[in-house]
């Protein structure tokens, strides 16, 4: 995965920042699988289109699975009183599913979806998006990953609620979402200049080597 001796800064909260990656937990699944549209999924593995969505997209759209109106609004309850947390800056996100995740589950998350592609190195996915953000002279954060925890408004103790790792609002979401079994790349725009509306779209190179198209 990394070559030789690397760095490893272990955050106050727990997170594991590796060559420029934050991972909530170390390692990374060894490949992720997602529902698209077939036409989006060709084009992701020939030219390496690929769109990231804000937070906001989520909360606004108008779908029973990929909308949600508490997204990126994290929430723990200690006896009773609500622990809310939200970001400040602009979240960036593309979501993906890990491998064991049904592929019927997958496809039935909006009425577009006709194909399961399959990621077989997360980890340079990620690196190659962030490349792309650079060459198109965004401002972003290192990318932040990790599964999703369906934790939203659970009751947990204090210590619970004040153990929780920086932006960890972008990482959960209300049970009802568990099924999705979403795995997440983030990237926090820090320049307060992009649209909330606005999605980013990026071709970062063919993808022939990282991306299969498994169901059709």
């Amino acid at each position: 995965m990394f070559q030789g001796n690397v760095e490893i800064i272990i955050t106050l909260s727990g997170t594991k920042i590796i060559e420029g990656i934050e991972f909530n937990a170390f390692p990374p699944p060894s490949t992720l699988i997602k529902a698209m549209e077939k036409q989006w999924a060709e084009k992701l593995i020939e030219n390496g289109t690929v769109r990231l969505n804000s937070l906001e997209f989520y909360q606004n759209l108008e779908n029973d699975e990929l909308g949600d109106s508490t997204e990126g609004l994290g929430e723990l309850k200690s006896k009773g009183h609500p622990y809310n947390v939200s970001s400040v800056n602009k979240i960036f996100v593309w979501c993906g599913a890990l491998p064991d995740t049904s592929f019927p589950t997958l496809l039935s998350l909006d009425t577009k979806y006709d194909t399961v592609i399959r990621v077989v190195n997360p980890l340079e996915f990620t690196k190659r998006i962030e490349l792309a953000l650079i060459d198109k002279d965004y401002s972003f954060a290192h990318p932040h990953i990790g599964s999703i925890n369906y934790s939203r408004s659970d009751e947990v103790d204090m210590k619970s609620v004040q153990s929780q790792f920086f932006h960890w609002n972008v990482f959960q979401k209300r049970k009802k979402y568990t099924h999705q079994n979403e795995y997440r790349l983030a990237f926090t725009d820090t320049s307060f200049t992009l649209e909330n509306d606005e999605p980013i779209d990026l071709e970062i190179g063919s993808c022939l080597d990282l991306v299969q198209l498994i169901k059709t």
